[in-house]
């Protein structure tokens, strides 16, 4: 049986409520910000975002280097080749890369070459990558790969006996064999002896590179010594970073984001005007949460059920009609994946069932279906029964390809993989990712032995007690501070994400109105009455498993809700509506 969600009160750090107060914040803005972070330092930073605190690329080790090599590359007649990940971090890195150096630096489109991952081979620069990029028949000046390559030694040393030289630039974990000794160059803040800020996302870094190479270009007098600088990129690395859930507590990314989200609120991009065609946003601008949710998911249905270049070709797209007609395969190709996960999440579903126990700490789940859904899947069971979980598809050639979400807030899958490759070794075909999200590939035959080895790593990071799904909430709210004016108080504190979560609630209401809604009848429309007898409109999304399931409430029911307050349009009337995250 599912456990309720543990819901916990966030404890104000008090010396950070006393600067955010003196930096002009209400106490219910400064609480919120107290909520956050136990740090004073750089608080201004964070809770006022701006390019100028971005840190110094050269605090990034090797980009002078890297500079130097991609500007011989700019300077030769050989092709580069972008090698980048199939994700939104991936797509929005190639983006950032042939922007900078056909827009920026002037180099012909006809002098790139694009080798995006196939999520069906894998991550990282795979055999498969290697061997588009050996069938490439013009000479290749350089390969740079982006959001990737830190693992990759086998496969860059096989591009290196060909005579073509990689330069990696990633924000991966580094293997224990450390950075990939053939690589020419590795730019990666996770390395050794690396100053930079090690939350950054794969197109973030990426951007540094290409910012150090305008530096190197200006003073070679290639460029203009005016020529503007790369800022304008941040349109889309906000996009990548978001997507990628890296932390939004770094002053580094809270300013890239801060400053993309108001480049993209302009709507002067082919593919942002396509997306407000398709989706306004109620009317609202656009934020964090809707890169996240609407943007990102489209991108990625690309990699996970069609082709990937379509992503790709929508961001780059140099019109709203082309951007539109790439927009509207990537909405068919997302329609697809919701279909095909809710196959796939019915299979999960069973078997975390039939496996849950009260002392469970960890779930590994052997799926059939579309390998690219895996990790929403690992996601939704994980969330649900709030343990790190693997969602793992049978390939059917004898291996599984799995992804991992670490759903706890204290666990590190990238620690926990290593623990288990050194308890077993020859178990992962491949392994790679970051603290909260990885990956993996192992022979279907290990799948028992990966799956205890999982949980006992698991039970050594987290101690005695077996992890149940807690909700952290900045407490609760009287029937007064509920009004759309709330909201402004919140929205300052954008933007919202991993590690500077969204401002959740939490509060006792009786059950007025309840009805099914949504194509699959598995949200729930509300009216709550507060305890003094306000009414409030409420939203609860997945709040059954299946539409076969009865209605969990009924009118009448006495409920405590875990709650984000949010702004509802309708009919030209702005109202306040709680979004429901969990009802018990």
């Amino acid at each position: 049986m599912i456990k309720h969600p543990k819901i916990v009160q966030r404890t104000p750090s008090d010396p950070v409520f006393s600067v955010a107060k003196s930096l002009g914040l209400s106490d219910f803005q400064a609480k919120l910000v107290a909520n956050r972070t136990d740090q004073t330092e750089q608080l201004d930073e964070i809770i006022f975002p701006k390019l100028k605190h971005i840190q110094h690329p050269s605090a990034l080790k090797n980009i002078d280097l890297a500079a130097e090599i991609i500007v011989k590359a700019i300077q030769s007649d050989g092709l580069i080749v972008l090698a980048t990940d199939y994700d939104t971090d991936g797509v929005t890195s190639a983006w950032v890369a042939t922007t900078a150096l056909c827009d920026y630096f002037g180099l012909p489109k006809s002098r790139i070459k694009h080798v995006i991952g196939d999520r069906k081979t894998g991550y990282g620069i795979t055999e498969d990558v290697v061997k588009r990029i050996l069938a490439i028949k013009e000479p290749v000046a350089l390969v740079i790969s982006a959001d990737q390559g830190s693992s990759d030694e086998a496969r860059i040393a096989t591009l290196k006996s060909h005579g073509i030289e990689v330069c990696v630039t990633d924000h991966h974990q580094i293997p224990q064999d450390g950075v990939p000794k053939s690589a020419i160059c590795t730019v990666n803040p996770q390395q050794e002896g690396c100053n930079y800020d090690k939350t950054v996302a794969g197109c973030f870094v990426i951007f540094l590179v290409m910012t150090q190479v305008r530096q190197a270009l200006i003073q070679k007098n290639l460029i203009d010594k005016n020529s503007p600088s790369l800022k304008y990129l941040a349109l889309n690395i906000a996009l990548g970073t978001v997507a990628d859930s890296v932390s939004l507590k770094s002053p580094n990314n809270r300013a890239i984001v801060h400053a993309g989200l108001q480049l993209i609120n302009l709507f002067q991009s082919p593919a942002w005007q396509a997306l407000k065609e398709l989706n306004d946003n109620q009317g609202l601008p656009f934020d964090a949460e809707f890169l996240g949710f609407q943007v990102a998911t489209r991108i990625n249905a690309a990699s996970r059920v069609s082709d990937v270049t379509t992503a790709f070709n929508f961001l780059t797209a140099p019109n709203v009609e082309l951007a539109s007609h790439f927009l509207q395969q990537l909405d068919t190709d997302n329609q697809n994946r919701r279909a095909q996960q809710e196959v796939m999440l019915q299979q999960a579903q069973q078997q975390a069932k039939n496996k849950y126990r009260d002392d469970t700490y960890s779930m590994t789940l052997k799926l059939s279906g579309n390998a690219g859904i895996q990790g929403i899947i690992a996601s939704r069971i994980g969330e649900l029964y709030g343990v790190p979980t693997v969602a793992m598809t049978d390939l059917e050639d004898g291996t599984l390809a799995g992804s991992a979400r670490g759903v706890v807030p204290d666990i590190d899958l990238r620690k926990a993989f290593q623990w288990m490759a050194d308890q077993k070794e020859g178990l992962f075909l491949s392994m790679g990712g970051h603290k909260g999200a990885a990956g993996c590939m192992i022979e279907i035959d290990s799948y028992p032995e990966f799956s205890e080895l999982f949980e006992q790593a698991v039970k050594i990071q987290l101690g005695d007690n077996a992890p149940v799904p807690i909700i952290e909430t900045d407490g609760e709210l009287e029937d007064w501070q509920l009004t759309p004016t709330l909201i402004e108080e919140i929205n300052a504190l954008e933007p919202f994400g991993r590690e500077w979560p969204k401002p959740m609630f939490f509060g006792e209401f009786t059950i007025v109105q309840v009805r099914e809604v949504g194509q699959t009848k598995t949200h729930l429309s509300c009216k709550l009455k507060t305890k003094t007898g306000a009414m409030f409109q409420a939203i609860y999304f997945n709040a059954k498993q299946s539409s076969e399931e009865p209605t969990p409430f009924i009118v009448g029911d006495k409920v405590q809700c875990s709650y984000q307050p949010s702004l509802n349009n309708f009919a030209g009337r702005t109202s306040l509506q709680l979004r429901i995250q969990s009802m018990q």
